[in-house]
């Protein structure tokens, strides 16, 4: 075999051919399968227009592959690179249907060491091993062979470059209404093209970081104000937990047949928003959003990152405010200026136990009532679960949470029964309704001294193998609404309710509405803090139509 490699020597222009074959085929299994599915052959013309389809591909990875090709000392750990990576995301692409956008990137630069081993798989390794590996080792010991002379050199690539734009031109004008068609009614494609996905938009998600970090951060509602109160009144008290892949679909609350609300479902002061729908499919997209002032069709990652929150803003008129994660993902920028508490760095014993380095949720209320009662005045505590995060859902509950069995007790849940994976799935969920049952608990110690709340939102859904999918970040516009519909719920105490003259019965006929979104979160917070600002809509504010005006509402903000 290595006497046959030796004999083999390409030079640069050849190895660009070898490559661009190489992901024409083998490497790109998984858009095949999408194009097979996709492009209906029943006439002459749709053959030829499908036997025209390696063509382009392979012309139009040559071409990409000609810059890097044609520097010497460059290119063989740059094709290395590429082959390792592509295999990594074949294999997530195939086993769990997802697409490499530029959310999915985000996701993979922002996620920490848990969550990246809590995916790791014997078959993760040997799909990187024969379509990574092994190929980039045969490319490392392919002998190079040198052209002649510069000149020699610069006459192959402009003949690659001329006759691969030649024929990747005549292709296109042949058939340029199949695939304007087909890359119109199926954009999902260009995110399944290995290796242009990943290099794509890594570019582009490298280059808006790097807008976000070099612009100044711009206030928002520079003139917010507290509206004041007449009579001296107790101070508010509310904790918002930001759940973590929670889908509204599984909510007992919301008229899942199974018990997976058992302890909320219990209390008759609990009320549930049953159509709410997320921002985004992903952490790095929905948290941000719900905090900031954008709604989701307007929303745009740089912008939220270069401009003050909803916390930014409380804070700002004197509310206390404390972010409490246990998010792998972390907060994703919205509580960079805020007093935060890592809970993983705490490394509570009985909490913090799981193989793949996380902690269970309970641990964000661990010491929270001595954080409590530091804080002075108003004040808001954001807890960040990490819910019902995948694959390893079975690692986010302890042993007594697991009432629903048989369990996937293994990240490859593609290969468990849909019964398994359902049952390990609500599991989570109750494990949830257990820390929010016990955070109300905590809530009504203080009932006394505050008026006390709770306001429970999911980042957004997930795909338990409907349709094929797993996991979540499916793009918007081609996600299932087990994605992108999520649960929220809230629960007040008397006290508040009274003091805030909220009417209770009149939120529980809303909470059957729809037409609710995560765009709701931003202006019905401010609303419960009594913040007047142009900023402020109040269409947008769940409590306002049960609760009269305090005060007239000022103009809104373009």
């Amino acid at each position: 075999m290595l006497r046959l490699l030796k004999s083999l020597r390409l030079n640069p222009v050849q190895l660009s051919w070898v490559t661009a074959l190489f992901f024409t085929t083998v490497g790109n299994l998984v858009l095949w399968q999408s194009l097979w599915a996709k492009v209906e052959v029943n006439s002459l013309h749709s053959l030829l227009f499908f036997l025209s389809l390696p063509v382009f591909l392979f012309c139009f990875l040559n071409l990409l592959l000609a810059p890097v090709l044609a520097l010497p000392y460059v290119r063989k750990p740059v094709l290395a690179m590429l082959l390792i990576v592509s295999a990594s995301c074949s294999y997530f692409m195939y086993h769990y249907q997802v697409l490499i956008d530029r959310s999915m990137v985000q996701n993979f630069f922002e996620t920490n060491q848990a969550e990246l081993q809590s995916y790791f798989s014997a078959p993760l390794l040997l799909t990187i091993l024969a379509l990574g590996v092994l190929p980039a080792g045969l490319l490392v010991l392919l002998p190079s062979k040198k052209l002649r002379s510069p000149w020699h050199t610069a006459i192959w690539w402009l003949c690659n470059i001329a006759v691969t734009s030649a024929v990747l031109a005549a292709v296109a004008m042949l058939f340029y209404k199949d695939y304007a068609s087909l890359l119109r009614n199926h954009r999902e494609i260009r995110n399944q093209v290995l290796f242009f996905n990943f290099v794509h938009n890594t570019k582009s998600y490298l280059k808006r970081k790097h807008q976000a970090q070099s612009l100044p951060l711009r206030a928002v509602a520079e003139d917010a104000q507290r509206i004041p109160d007449a009579a001296p009144r107790r101070p508010k008290l509310i904790i918002a937990v930001i759940g973590e892949t929670a889908r509204a679909q599984n909510f007992q609350l919301n008229g899942y047949p199974r018990a997976t609300n058992p302890e909320l479902s219990q209390r008759d002061d609990i009320i549930s928003f049953k159509n709410v729908s997320s921002c985004g499919t992903s952490t790095a997209v929905s948290v941000p959003c719900m905090f900031s002032r954008m709604a989701r069709p307007q929303f745009d990652n740089v912008r939220a990152a270069t401009e003050e929150n909803l916390l930014d803003i409380l804070q700002r008129t004197g509310v206390d405010i404390l972010w409490r994660n246990n998010n792998n993902g972390g907060c994703k920028g919205v509580c960079t200026r805020l007093p935060t508490d890592d809970m993983p760095q705490l490394k509570v014993a009985e909490l913090c136990a799981n193989q793949d380095g996380s902690c269970y949720d309970e641990v964000l209320l661990h010491a929270l009532d001595t954080r409590i009662d530091a804080m002075q005045g108003d004040a808001l505590v954001v807890l960040h679960q990490l819910g019902s995060h995948g694959p390893t859902y079975f690692e986010r509950y302890p042993a007594d949470a697991s009432v629903f069995g048989p369990t996937c007790n293994s990240n490859q849940i593609q290969k468990c029964s849909n019964e398994a994976l359902t049952n390990t799935y609500d599991n989570t969920l109750v494990y949830t309704d257990r820390q929010l049952s016990n955070t109300i608990t905590l809530l009504q110690r203080y009932s006394d001294q505050r008026d006390v709340a709770m306001v429970y939102l999911s980042d957004h859904g997930e795909s338990l193998g409907e349709g094929g999918l797993f996991l979540h970040g499916t793009p918007y516009l081609l996600a299932p609404k087990a994605q992108t519909q999520v649960p929220m719920l809230m629960w007040f105490s008397p006290g508040f309710a009274q003091n805030a003259r909220l009417d209770l019965s009149c939120l529980r006929k809303r909470a059957d509405g729809e037409g609710f979104s995560h765009d709701h979160f931003y202006h019905s917070m401010l609303g419960l803090f009594d913040v007047q600002t142009r900023v402020y809509q109040s269409q947008l504010d769940l409590f306002a139509p049960c609760r009269p005006m305090r005060t007239a509402p000022l103009s809104l903000a373009s």
